[in-house]
């Protein structure tokens, strides 16, 4: 039984996507059509969770095995709630010397590498991915891939990409919306789940229209969890994601305590449908500052009073696997490195 909501305008078969903010469409500021719908669903009509793109149906009768992740100390971590994720400041960076100095200053398990933020061009997370591994052979390096402008070819490309270079994890979203930033055509060929999807079976050596290649260990495939949204409504969006091969998630930045119990009450309602413990690793920033509370609010990420310390004591409170992903704010990479040493002594107390 399939499920269609013809009215989206990234035209996604398994929404909503995370740019929901207030129960609205981040692209038109209407009402978002699938909210509603996805409330009314029970979590027991599996069959309706998840929608697979048709070619990827076709490609996925080729799949033999699953070759597992290639890099078992990072999934260790994972498992026993320890990992620490740093995202790359592509802002920050204005050379090859800024690379360099910043990857020298991090002590973590991972640097994620974003995807143009709100729209807003950086650098394309895979080749800067690439660069970085060689930059820092002993950091592991996750880009972000996103469905928002590039069609289900590239999208394959960019993950083999991914593959053949060693990359230890790639997190896939739906994405922001383009045109947030400047006048740009969306594409969204596929949604998160169906990207998902796609990655396990290129990562099991599948390749569109239907080529076999040899493959060795894989990334590790993330996705992303959205504590903001109303736990009935993010508990099945979860569950397509599981559904289409999601090993780990990492949440939205969290800015408030309430956020973070959220995540509990989720994977709670997840765990009665899916018999599994899944990995949460939860996005926190720092330095929190009231300044930034108005920019985070806009971006449909609720705030309140709590400090950054504060929301460390209640991650660590959390009886889920997993970790803390780390996103320092500057605009410079002097200041960065500074705000980083201070971060990494608050974070080094909870994952020790």
């Amino acid at each position: 039984m399939e499920l269609r909501v013809y009215t989206c305008p990234k035209k996604l078969l398994n929404g909503p996507c995370g740019g929901v903010v207030e129960g609205r469409c981040e692209a038109t500021g209407e009402p978002c059509p699938w909210k509603g719908v996805i409330e009314r669903l029970s979590p027991l009509e599996q069959e309706m969770l998840f929608d697979e793109h048709p070619l990827l149906a076709q490609l996925e009768r080729l799949v033999d095995s699953d070759p597992g992740p290639a890099d078992s100390s990072l999934w260790e971590k994972v498992t026993r709630g320890k990992v620490l994720t740093v995202e790359f400041p592509v802002r920050a960076v204005r050379s090859e010397g800024d690379i360099r100095r910043l990857a020298a200053a991090v002590e973590a398990d991972l640097f994620t590498v974003p995807d143009n933020p709100l729209g807003y061009p950086h650098f394309d997370p895979v080749a800067f991915g690439t660069r970085l591994k060689d930059v820092a052979p002993c950091l592991g390096v996750m880009p972000h891939i996103t469905a928002k402008d590039r069609n289900l070819s590239a999208l394959a490309s960019e993950l083999r990409t991914a593959h053949v270079f060693g990359f230890e994890a790639v997190l896939l979203t739906t994405g922001d919306w383009p045109g947030l930033s400047m006048p740009s055509r969306p594409v969204f060929d596929l949604d998160s789940a169906n990207l998902i999807r796609l990655a396990r079976i290129v990562f099991a050596g599948v390749l569109p229209p239907g080529e076999r290649v040899p493959v060795g260990g894989r990334p590790i495939v993330a996705g992303a969890m959205n504590p903001h949204y109303r736990p009935r409504v993010e508990a099945r969006r979860l569950l397509r994601k599981l559904i289409a091969g999601v090993e780990v998630f990492f949440t939205q930045v969290v800015a408030r305590k309430e956020s973070v119990w959220a995540v509990s009450e989720v994977l709670e309602k997840v765990r009665r449908v899916y018999e599994s413990d899944v990995p949460v690793v939860v996005s926190l920033v720092y330095p929190l500052r009231q300044d930034m509370k108005p920019f985070l609010e806009r971006m449909g990420i609720p705030t309140g009073d709590d400090t950054f310390e504060g929301l460390l004591e209640e991650v660590k409170a959390l009886d889920v696997k997993g970790g803390i992903n780390l996103i320092v704010v500057s605009r410079t990479a002097d200041e960065w490195v500074e705000l980083w040493g201070e971060a990494r002594e608050l974070v080094k107390e909870v994952l020790e």
